[in-house]
Order: structure tokens, then C-alpha cells, then sequence
């Protein structure tokens, strides 16, 4: 890639990484060597500091990317505002947590077949958005009509979506996968059909269409995110549930 003006150059972006690096394994010891701190009575009181340890690490190097990278006013202005947070951050980890991570297994082991759980859950997580309604409606001056079409619309592709969503849970039993997934489509919203270069788009939406579709069952592939799945066509835990 060739270097452009307001970017990094290679060198910086390599010593960074490298002071990242140092960082991420100097904390560890930090609580010893550098705060005097008594060595843990146990292994847990161990892992705990470490755990405690990687997150400061973590915490710190976002905030060093942050004014490091060359993120334009507009983009740190959303990434970091309220709406980027609550968006981007806050509503995906919570919801997933809520209607993925919680719901999913209460229903699969009332009973429900991991196809319907796909198709049912999606319901609870598209009624949790009726309230977009009476705030549509009351704050933006809508008619009832158009409160509930732009309510409907919604309602329509959060089915679609939680679907995916609980289908990536369900198949890899990890809850990072509807996460990442909602976080990105959160931040990407809905595409834009109507633009200029119809050709290229149109191609490119075929494309991903085409790749979605050919690459949605290999890449989840319960083998992939579990050591042993006994021949289980969803994440093994589950059906160890249901013996």
C-alpha cells in the first residue's frame, strides 16, 4: 500500500506495534515489580490481577490508537459521540447478551428445535423495537400512517437480522459472531440502492450476494469453533442439553 498524505508511515505504525507489544507483557508483571505488591496467595488471585492487567493494556491502547491513527473529525466525531457508543458499542453487546446469549438456550431447552428457536427469538428481539414508535411519532411530528410504515420497516429487517443473528449463534455457540455482525451492520445501515454507478454496485451487490449464500454454512461450521461437537449440527452444548 502506498503511503498517502495524513498516514502513517511505516515505520511509526511498526514501532507502535512494537511499544503495544511491550506493553501488553510489561503489565503483567507491573503489579510486582513496579507496584511493590505482594506476590498472589493463589492461582486465582493470579489470573485475576492478569485478567485486571490486560484489560488496563487494552483500555490504553485504544485510547494510544485513538490519537495516533489519522481519523478524520467526522469519523472520530461519530465513532466517539453518543449515537457511534450507543450504536456501534453499547446496543450490540447488550442485545446480543439479552436475545441472543440468554434467550436461546431457555428456548432450546424448553424444548424448541434449533430451526424455530432461529425464527422465534428474532420475534421477542423485533418487539423490543416497538417503542421507536411512540418516539417517531411524538418527537419527529410523523402521522400515525408514516410512524408505523418507518416502524414496520424496522421491525421487517430486525426479523431478518436477529434470525441471522440467533443462526450464527446457534451453529458456532459463540456469542462474538452476532456481535461483530451487529456492530457491523449497525455502523454500515442499510445499503444504498439508488446511486449513480448502478453497473459497479450492481455487480457488487450480486457478488456479496453470491458469496453470502455459497460461504454462509462453510464458514460456520460448528467443527471450526469446537473442539468436539459429537455430531452435532449446531454447537455441541446444546445438544448435550437436550439428553
Amino acid at each position: 500500500m502506498e503511503e498517502s498524505e495524513g498516514r502513517l508511515s511505516k515505520l511509526v505504525a511498526v514501532i507502535a506495534c512494537i511499544a503495544m507489544t511491550l506493553f501488553y507483557v510489561s503489565i503483567l508483571y507491573a503489579p510486582t515489580l513496579i507496584l511493590r505488591l505482594p506476590p498472589p496467595q493463589s492461582y486465582e488471585n493470579f489470573m485475576i490481577r492478569r485478567f485486571i492487567c490486560a484489560a488496563v493494556c487494552s483500555v490504553a491502547s485504544v485510547i494510544f490508537c485513538a490519537f495516533v491513527l489519522p481519523i478524520t473529525g467526522g469519523e472520530a466525531s461519530y465513532s466517539f459521540g453518543v449515537y457511534g457508543i450507543r450504536s456501534d458499542h453499547f446496543a450490540p453487546v447488550t442485545e446480543e447478551l439479552v436475545f441472543r446469549a440468554c434467550m436461546i438456550p431457555l428456548l432450546l431447552c424448553g424444548g424448541f428445535k434449533a430451526y424455530n428457536v432461529i425464527f422465534l427469538c428474532p420475534t421477542f428481539f423485533s418487539l423490543a423495537h416497538l417503542n421507536h414508535m411512540m418516539e417517531i411519532y411524538s418527537r419527529h411530528n410523523y402521522s400515525l400512517l408514516k410512524a408505523s410504515l418507518v416502524v414496520g420497516l424496522q421491525l421487517g429487517y430486525t426479523v431478518i437480522f436477529g434470525s441471522y443473528a440467533s443462526f450464527l449463534f446457534i451453529r458456532t455457540g459463540n456469542i462474538v459472531a452476532p456481535l461483530v455482525a451487529h456492530a457491523f451492520c449497525n455502523y454500515m445501515g442499510l445499503p444504498v440502492l439508488f446511486v449513480h454507478r448502478k453497473g459497479l454496485v450492481s455487480i457488487a451487490f450480486v457478488a456479496g450476494m453470491v458469496s453470502f449464500v455459497w460461504l454462509l454454512f462453510p464458514i460456520t461450521w460448528p467443527d471450526l469453533y469446537n473442539e468436539s461437537t459429537n455430531n452435532c449440527r449446531c454447537w455441541q452444548g446444546y445438544c448435550s442439553w437436550n439428553k
